[in-house]
């Protein structure tokens, strides 16, 4: 498919860094760097770090445009946990991004593009207006997979997405109003996974599913137990893990809270250092997560390092 290929994140002055990230990690693995528009929903950033984030992109030889958002718009709206507004921020992209922008990627920022951002843009989206990546981390769990048939009206044989890696045929977003739906439903019904149950809810069997290695999240990641006794998950987790196309920082353990550890965040630094944000004081540790130690996390990815040969071999 040719032309722009068009990225959405969303963030404040808080996740700009991070967001910064994420997009060179795009560029650096793009064969065309200049086919990449991004479009970041803005939460209120700093001038001063608009610039950083401008000026890193541009050398780069992109290009970025911030759309405000207004301020109290999401105010009401439930938050938990790492959560912020901005979340919600996608639900707007309809009105915020310019009409002639019918298609997009939109990207959460917690996470690194390690493949050709293009082969994404590619796929087909088989006539639906969103596809996106299975979440195995609630699908697996028997909890928590039964918590979401009873919450959205799910059969066991559905399939719920992670929202963190969409593509979102914005032309049927916009001409079916979807935004505002399911605004609404979030509003209404302050669900634990926020947004994101919203949007299963409202595309329930009319979503197309990506291939795993486009949105590997944690339990995906270190193929947590749940995973690993499900044939056909473990299948899919153990071929995602081979070829990681993208790395998705979701839930507690961010990249950027550690020092330097190879296996775990090594390619964050990689991609700071070529960003304007390269001397920034590092690691930036959440204060609500003061002394979580990493070493369970090298742990557990040297034990699934350790299931992917073995179920790859056997």
């Amino acid at each position: 498919m040719s032309g722009n290929i068009n990225i959405v994140f969303a963030c404040d002055s808080n996740y700009a860094q991070h967001a910064t990230v994420a997009m060179m990690s795009i560029l650096k693995n793009t064969v065309d760097p200049t086919r990449i528009v991004f479009y970041l929903l803005d939460d209120q950033i700093d001038l001063s770090v608009k610039r950083k984030m401008r000026t890193s992109i541009e050398q780069a030889h992109a290009a970025i445009h911030f759309c405000e958002v207004a301020a109290d718009q999401f105010a009401s709206f439930f938050v938990s946990g790492q959560l912020s507004r901005a979340a919600y921020f996608r639900l707007e992209m309809g009105h915020l991004l310019p009409s002639t922008v019918e298609r997009v990627i939109y990207l959460d920022c917690d996470l690194l593009v390690l493949d050709d951002i293009a082969a994404l843009w590619d796929h087909d989206m088989g006539g639906h207006p969103l596809a996106a990546v299975m979440d195995l981390g609630i699908m697996a769990s028997s909890k928590d997979w039964r918590g979401k048939q009873e919450r959205l009206g799910f059969s066991k044989r559905d399939r719920y997405f992670n929202s963190g890696v969409l593509m979102v045929d914005l032309a049927a977003w916009r001409a079916h109003d979807y935004g505002r739906q399911a605004e609404q439903l979030a509003a209404k019904n302050a669900y634990r996974h926020h947004d994101q149950d919203a949007l299963n809810a409202l595309f329930h069997r009319n979503w197309q599913p990506l291939p795993l290695r486009w949105n590997v999240i944690p339990p995906v990641w270190y193929l947590f137990f749940k995973i690993l006794r499900r044939r056909d998950f473990r299948r899919l987790a153990i071929e995602a893990r081979q070829h990681i196309s993208i790395l998705h920082y979701a839930g507690g353990y961010k990249p950027w809270e550690y020092d330097v550890y190879t296996a775990f965040n090594a390619s964050y630094y990689e991609y700071l250092r070529q960003t304007e944000f390269r001397d920034a004081a590092m690691p930036q540790p959440d204060p609500r997560r003061k002394g979580r130690s990493i070493a369970r996390q090298l742990r557990r990815l040297k034990l699934a390092d350790f299931w992917q040969r073995f179920f790859t071999i056997f």
